[in-house]
């Protein structure tokens, strides 16, 4: 493991607001989402019976699509065939993140057993409303729920300790980098700004998937850029991790551009290599978004800079 760690992490007293970010992002969980319910995989429509009648459900919807709708959707959901069971259980998967058909499905004219299909809208009701129940859907960032507040909720919250903490580390680190560097103000501006940023990146990927997005991964993917270019032409220190032997951890300093491959290239690659709405779960397109606004915002500050510098030297 291989970090950036520009600071001296024992001078926190120049870092107010990292410290101050920091505590909010443990604070939130603690009180809000520590004790929150994981998932709703215990729902009928989680079972293979119930999944695979989701999926044919959904094929029946997609055939009712405009066909500029169809279109938008991947294109291995356009491939789909209605008589392949194996291929309807993904697409049931599939359908369970489509905000459009969670709000109209229950409505829906379906070929088939009624009184089956009766019996699935039934629990796919409540499937809806226990899923708008959980604290990850009001807080997060979804196209079904992306009121205002939600754009800045979702950078303080995390759906588990280990979200949550490895998402801390990077905050302090490059929190305290970009502090140092700019003032308290631009880093608050990095990272809620980051955020909103990140958050569009996320929206335009899902097209209309309804799993919320939630965690601090943008913002700090801004805070990286921003720093990567603000400090382009300087050696950063980086704290290293092999082992706890000796010699197999301590710092190095490398070129900042090491942020690049390191980070900004591998959100990309697993970008490009995730297909719509499937995946590890994270957001690659959020750190994407949050990535551009940081490098938008480091040229900013290099600008700024630069013309204060001449400002000064001028006779």
């Amino acid at each position: 493991m291989i970090i950036p760690c520009p600071e001296d992490l024992k001078q926190y007293q120049r870092f107010p607001l990292t410290i101050t970010l920091t505590f909010l992002n443990v604070f939130i969980f603690i009180l809000i989402f520590s004790g929150a319910k994981a998932d709703l995989t215990d729902s009928k429509l989680f079972e293979v019976e119930g999944m695979t009648l989701t999926g044919r459900l959904y094929y029946q919807y997609l055939q009712t699509l405009p066909a500029d709708s169809l279109a938008k959707s991947p294109e291995w959901v356009q491939k789909m065939s209605s008589s392949n069971s194996e291929q309807m259980t993904i697409l049931g998967a599939y359908a369970l993140r489509d905000a459009k058909f969670l709000e109209t499905a229950e409505v829906g004219t379906y070929r088939g057993d009624q009184v089956q299909i009766a019996s699935w809208k039934k629990d796919f009701k409540k499937f809806r409303t226990e899923y708008k129940e959980q604290l990850m859907f009001r807080f997060g960032l979804s196209s079904l729920e992306k009121g205002p507040l939600s754009w800045i909720t979702y950078q303080f919250s995390h759906s588990n300790w280990m979200h949550l903490l490895s998402n801390l580390m990077f905050l302090i680190v490059m929190g305290a980098a970009v502090e140092a560097l700019a003032g308290s103000t631009a880093l608050l501006v990095v990272y809620l700004f980051g955020g909103i940023a990140g958050g569009l990146g996320f929206l335009w990927s899902q097209g209309h998937g309804a799993i919320p997005m939630v965690g601090a991964s943008a913002s700090i993917s801004a805070l990286l850029a921003f720093y990567c270019v603000a400090q382009v032409k300087r050696k950063t220190r980086y704290m290293f991790f092999v082992s706890p032997m000796p010699e197999h951890y301590g710092f190095i300093y490398l070129p900042t551009l090491m942020i690049i491959p390191l980070f900004l290239v591998t959100d990309l690659a697993s970008f490009w290599a995730t297909p719509e709405g499937l995946g590890s779960g994270v957001a690659y397109a959020a750190h994407l978004g949050g990535s551009v606004f940081g490098i938008l915002g480091g040229f900013a500050f290099r600008e700024g800079i630069g013309t204060a510098t001449n400002s000064l030297t001028e006779p």
